[in-house]
């Protein structure tokens, strides 16, 4: 018997080690027509939930820096001397042009026993300075604002209201220029004179009352903003459709916020066109004194209109260590994922701002267990 197994042994092993690398080959290049390998093993489906992008009513601001500069204020100074009678106005209360201010009724005297004929002649030429001043001021005013008109970004009543303070202002130069003369410091008028005022605003500096004497020249009071500074910025002729006198508007000094709101518009024009318009922006408050000529300041202003933009749910949008946000879409089953570009976030939704279809289903659950590629399944 063992003359007959031994002549075979040697052949046994050689197949068994022909086997084994016939084995590995296959095994190497996936020949077996089945596998069963943990590298190959397919992920389940992740669910997921998905929504369709939305939209957003966004509210239209604008952003601008501005800059602080003194407040525009106009003295008002009596023309005559005589004796206050009357006073329409009060402190801190905000007039019309040509509204009453205060009545004076003459008085037969000189201008002052301690004043001399020079120095009354001064004041008198002092004022009449001041109004020819608010004269230049109020022409150069109506030639923007017609311009304004003609380009169609006034209506004609705001024309009108120009044309209006201008005739005022000209009617006072008139008079005050007129009452001049060598006896200027000993002429009395008889009866009462109505101070009126020459422009909108606020009063402040109210120095007389009934009962007080005053001289020609004198100052009686001045209209302003009411504040010490404001805020100017710049606007573009299409801004004009947002910002309207009365539109709100908030600063940023120091990490605080103060509130205001719009108090006048002008055109700033260069050469024969209008080159970009100011708005004067008064606030309520001036933080503990905070804004001071010649800083700059960045102003938010809420225009009260919105518009409508593409939005998704914040809890869709992931964001990497560099800072780029991400949404995932799915797409016939597989989560793809589409870089984005975000504005604000307003409640639970964000503001996408590059472009992206309105059918695009966002998924928005398990966005930071699933990878590029992914399959999932979209839970209805």
């Amino acid at each position: 018997m063992e003359k007959t197994v031994q002549p075979y042994r040697p052949n046994t092993t050689l197949t068994a080690r022909l086997l084994i690398i016939v084995l590995g080959l296959a095994a190497c290049y996936n020949l077996f027509p089945f596998t069963y390998w943990p590298q190959d093993v397919s992920r389940a489906p992740v669910n997921v939930t998905a929504v369709p992008v939305g939209t957003l009513n966004k509210p239209i601001r604008i952003e601008r820096t501005g800059s602080v500069e003194a407040s525009a204020t106009l003295p008002i100074h009596s023309e005559f001397s005589g004796l206050v009678s009357e006073v329409y106005a009060t402190e801190g209360e905000a007039v019309k042009a040509g509204q009453p201010l205060l009545k004076l009724q003459g008085a037969s005297v000189s201008s002052g026993d301690n004043e001399t004929p020079a120095a009354a002649a001064d004041q008198k030429t002092g004022v009449v300075q001041q109004l020819q001043n608010h004269y230049n001021d109020a022409l150069k005013e109506f030639d923007r604002y017609q311009q304004l008109y003609k380009l169609g970004a006034i209506s004609r009543r705001e024309l009108e209201n120009a044309k209006t303070r201008l005739q005022q202002a000209q009617e006072s130069l008139n008079k005050s220029q007129n009452t001049i003369s060598p006896n200027a410091n000993k002429t009395a008028f008889n009866g009462s004179v109505t101070v009126k005022a020459p422009a909108n605003g606020i009063v402040t500096g109210l120095s007389v009352g009934p009962g007080k004497s005053v001289q020609a020249g004198q100052q009686l009071m001045v209209l302003g903003s009411g504040q010490r500074v404001e805020i100017v910025v710049h606007l573009d002729q299409n801004d004009l459709y947002l910002v309207h006198l009365g539109t709100t508007a908030a600063a940023e000094i120091s990490n605080q916020s103060t509130m205001g709101q719009v108090s006048s518009i002008y055109p700033e024009v260069a050469g024969t066109q209008i080159a970009s318009f100011l708005a004067h922006i008064k606030f309520t408050k001036n933080p503990n004194e905070m804004l001071q000529p010649g800083m700059p300041v960045n102003v938010r202003i809420d225009t009260g209109q919105s518009a409508t933009v593409p939005a998704v749910p914040t809890i869709s949008v992931v964001r990497d260590k560099n800072g780029r946000s991400f949404i995932y879409e799915a797409v016939n089953g597989i989560a793809v994922r589409q870089e984005v570009s975000i504005g604000e976030t307003i409640g639970d939704f964000t503001e996408i701002t590059s472009n992206i279809p309105q059918n695009t289903m966002v998924i928005t659950s398990n966005v930071n267990q699933i990878k590029n590629g992914d399959a999932v399944a979209v839970m209805q």
